[in-house]
């Protein structure tokens, strides 16, 4: 086999792909193949060659790009490789994965995760943005859901895109645990909206987790102080 001809390095101005800096301390060291990092940076490279509110590629797109199979059958092991790879940065959290449904076809379409990938997923599993022609966006496998999602569709119900991007500023902002305590207390008091939660978590960023005075606080003062005079249960989610 003939060796590569060495690189003649990188011209002064030309086209760029931007990676941002938490990559590399937060994603790639938890990559464990090549196709993992491969799949991440010819996905980053495609999506920022479009545009429009939701930019995303699916396996087959990243395949047909100029030199993206060829690099996965010389480092990485071929085509499987990057189903694998793929795969793999939308588990550790660095693509996004998104199952599409058609008439006749299924597919997954991958986002780099950024804030507008994130948007984008929210309103498509709404129903509000149409990512393909007569495709919909299909249930997620629990797994690849955020945590606080899955929380919010059991303890409360529908996810709206104006409710996705609170639960998300709240992902951002409190730790995971805490959201998780957040809605098992707001389940055990029968109060079922996201306001409830968020202001317990503000309290207890405010206060402590731990923080409780003996004696005060019984339930109905919780549900006054939380919700207001007056609210119940069914206050607006």
């Amino acid at each position: 086999m003939s060796e590569a001809a060495p690189f003649g390095g990188f011209a002064g101005i030309g086209r760029a792909t931007a990676i941002p800096n938490a990559f590399f301390a937060g994603a790639l060291p938890a990559m464990r193949e090549p196709g993992d990092l491969l799949a991440f940076l010819w996905t980053a490279r495609l999506v920022q060659e479009q545009r429009g509110e939701a930019r995303f590629v699916t396996a087959d797109q990243v395949w047909a790009a100029p030199g993206a199979a060829d690099s996965f059958e010389r480092i990485a092991g071929g085509r499987a490789s990057l189903e694998r790879g793929l795969a793999a940065c939308a588990a550790l959290g660095a693509l996004l994965a998104l199952d599409l449904a058609g008439e006749d076809e299924r597919e997954t379409v991958y986002f780099v995760n950024t804030p507008a990938s994130r948007r984008a997923v929210v309103r498509a599993r709404a129903g509000e943005l149409e990512l393909r022609p007569g495709a919909r966006a299909r249930e997620a496998p629990r797994e690849r859901a955020p945590d606080i999602f899955l929380l919010y569709e059991e303890h409360v119900g529908t996810i709206t895109p104006m409710v996705g991007e609170r639960l998300l500023a709240a992902a951002e902002r409190f730790p995971a645990h805490l959201i998780e305590a957040a809605f098992r207390e707001a389940a055990e008091r029968n109060v079922r909206n996201w306001r409830y939660v968020e202001r317990i978590l503000e309290r207890w960023a405010e206060e402590g987790h731990a923080h409780e005075a003996p004696g005060q606080d019984p339930a109905e003062r919780r549900r006054r102080y939380f919700l207001g005079d007056g609210a119940a249960g069914s206050a607006a989610r």
